[in-house]
């Protein structure tokens, strides 16, 4: 005969098939260790992750605010460079103007001095009809009553600081129609050395 043992209380339940997994087989360690690997991260490295990604973006905003500024440094030294070379072409147009200047001032002759020296030392007895002066070279034309003194008027003049060098051009008699009086004409060339004492 058959037994049948029809009692629930006697009846054992295998965990070790349930939903196919054998639970019988899982270490316990392994487990433990590999749930705290698992959530550990959450609870430490992302703090520390996180605080040196808040770090690293305060470092960023200094470094733009920074950069920020040193753009327009750049920017302003731009426009500062743009008016050093307006000021260097401005310095080198009156360099060139000033040089212009000098050079006019220095071809401009003042001839009062030389005139005042030949009116002084004019003698009584010659007449001066015309005085030009083109450059270094200046003109005499006149009249005197004897050759002789165009002779001390033109060594006279020459002597002086003004005159490089003379040269008679001609000399000649003629009569004076006012008082029929024989008068010598002359022309003399001098070298102007320089214009002032």
């Amino acid at each position: 005969m058959i037994r049948i043992n029809l009692s629930a209380s006697k009846k054992g339940t295998a965990l070790a098939g349930l939903s196919g997994l054998d639970f019988s087989a899982i270490k316990v360690k392994a487990v433990g260790i590999a749930i705290v690997l698992l959530y550990l991260p959450d609870f430490t490295l992302i703090p520390m992750l996180t605080t040196e990604k808040d770090n690293l973006q305060q470092v960023i905003a200094s470094k733009s605010t920074e950069l920020n500024r040193l753009t327009r440094k750049i920017e302003e030294a731009k426009i500062y460079e743009q008016q050093i070379k307006e000021l260097q072409a401005q310095e080198e147009n009156l360099s060139q103007k000033l040089v212009a200047v000098k050079n006019a001032i220095s071809e401009k002759k003042n001839p009062a001095s030389i005139l005042l020296y030949i009116a002084k030392h004019t003698p009584d007895d010659l007449w001066i009809t015309s005085i030009s002066i083109k450059g270094t070279e200046m003109t005499i034309k006149g009249e005197a009553l004897s050759y002789p003194a165009v002779g001390n008027f033109v060594s006279s003049i020459s002597d002086s600081v003004f005159i490089a060098g003379s040269n008679i051009v001609r000399t000649g008699n003629k009569l004076r129609e006012a008082d029929k009086a024989r008068i010598e004409e002359f022309e003399v060339k001098f070298i102007i050395g320089r214009f002032d004492q």
